[in-house]
């Protein structure tokens, strides 16, 4: 499922050591679900900027650990799934819950959810690690931007930050860079200012273990990519044009 860390950050963002046992299950656990929906899924939220983050050697010590998983299935593979597992509907959420091998995986699927960014969308751009499949980082900005706005000023909320930093530190150092056009039909007022919000706020030095060389690295590469999605951003949406 991708290379491994040796000096990754356990969920509290705490660095040092090997992520641990249990995080270890999780990553298993997930990579048999991609081993059972090798066409029709991929994942989304922490787990996917994880994967993004620990590929790419200059990013690696960014990567964090987490608890559970976010997947993105096709409606003929969400059949098959209930006739493996034991899955539970969330529908104010729009999304369904299972646990497996202990762990929570929130279940978005194709033309039932309601995330931004449409299934098709994140499939036909998803990056492949070890035959699991992760949305690019450009729709994992646009769903990641949708969950900092319903979390900001809460832990999560700061994870959600971080994870933003944490891509726009791949987009930076990464060979593929970051594709704003793909992020563009997307893109909302909100996200711009919550893309400003995490370009000026604190978040960075705590990625960055308090050094502040490395923040400033972090936040210029941030930058970077922000202006590029404002470059790209067509403005308000107009209701019937």
């Amino acid at each position: 499922m991708g290379k491994r860390a040796s000096s990754g950050r356990s969920s509290d963002g705490v660095s040092g050591g090997a992520p641990d046992a249990e995080f270890d299950r999780l990553l298993a656990a997930c990579a048999e679900v991609a081993g059972l929906f090798q066409e029709g899924v991929a994942f989304i939220g922490g787990i996917a900027v994880y994967l993004h983050a620990i590929n790419l050697p200059g990013t690696r010590d960014f990567a964090e650990a987490t608890h559970d998983a976010d997947i993105y299935i096709s409606l003929a593979d969400m059949a098959d799934l209930r006739d493996l597992e034991e899955v539970t509907a969330n529908r104010r959420l729009s999304k369904h819950q299972m646990v497996k091998h202990g762990f929570e995986f929130d279940i978005y699927t194709e033309r039932q959810s309601s995330l931004i960014v449409p299934y098709d969308a994140v499939m036909a751009h998803a990056v492949s690690y070890d035959g699991t499949r992760v949305a690019s980082l450009e729709h994992l900005l646009v769903l990641k931007l949708e969950a900092f706005a319903d979390r900001k000023g809460s832990v999560k909320g700061d994870k959600d930050a971080k994870d933003l930093l944490r891509i726009g530190a791949v987009a930076a150092r990464g060979a593929s860079g970051f594709r704003a056009a793909l992020s563009a039909p997307y893109i909302r007022d909100v996200h711009i200012d919550l893309l400003t919000l995490v370009e000026r706020g604190p978040q960075v030095t705590s990625l960055a273990m308090g050094n502040a060389m490395v923040a400033k690295r972090l936040r210029r590469e941030f930058g970077v990519l922000v202006a590029a999605v404002k470059k790209d951003y067509a403005g308000p949406r107009v209701v019937g044009t």
